[in-house]
Parts: C-alpha cells; structure tokens; sequence
C-alpha cells in the first residue's frame, strides 16, 4: 500500500510550460499515475497516447475538445485518440495513463 499527501508531492517541470508533474507511480514508458499542477492558460497540443487516459479534475477548471470541466469530473480518452486539452483556471489534475485492457 502507498499513500502520498499533495502538500508533500515534489513537483517537476514537463516539457509544456506552465505545468508541473509529480509521479504517484510509474509501471512502465507508457504506463503511469500522476498529478499536474497546470497555470491557467497552459494548453497541452493535440496528441494521443497508446493506452487508456483516465483524467480527474482535483481543482480548477479544465478544457477537454469542446468539454468544460470542474473538480471531480472525469475524461476517459480512448487508446490513439487524439485530443487536446487546457487548464482554464490553475488547476490540479491527476492522469492514469495505459491499461489497454480496461475499457474505462
């Protein structure tokens, strides 16, 4: 069992400026658990990953395609489906990456 606390997590900077990423767990390249710390106005281009993307909003509000997001909501993203998101506000979101075998 792990258990890790937000006010402890050690955010790292991404490739994307303007947003922070702490890993809960990594099982592999393609396989991951982690929170964003994302400043309103950071966009993410469009792109696609090889497995499942599970996105929770924890605070803030989030732009997924044509979908506005608030805390607690959640986005299910389909292995290669392209899509393209937005933090509208300085947000935290947690992203469950892989699990080709889980639908959702």
């Amino acid at each position: 069992m792990q258990f890790c606390a937000m006010e402890n997590f050690d955010w790292q900077p991404t490739a994307t400026p303007g947003a922070e990423k702490y890993e809960v767990w990594r099982g592999g390249e393609n396989a991951y658990f982690a929170a964003f710390r994302v400043k309103a106005g950071t966009a993410f281009r469009p792109h696609a990953h090889p497995g499942w993307e599970h996105l929770t909003v924890l605070s803030g509000r989030w732009q997924m395609g044509d979908k506005e997001l608030g805390p607690g909501d959640v986005a299910i993203t389909a292995p290669g489906e392209e899509h393209e998101e937005c933090a509208l506000e300085d947000s935290v979101v947690m992203i469950s990456i892989g699990n080709n075998d889980i639908p959702g």
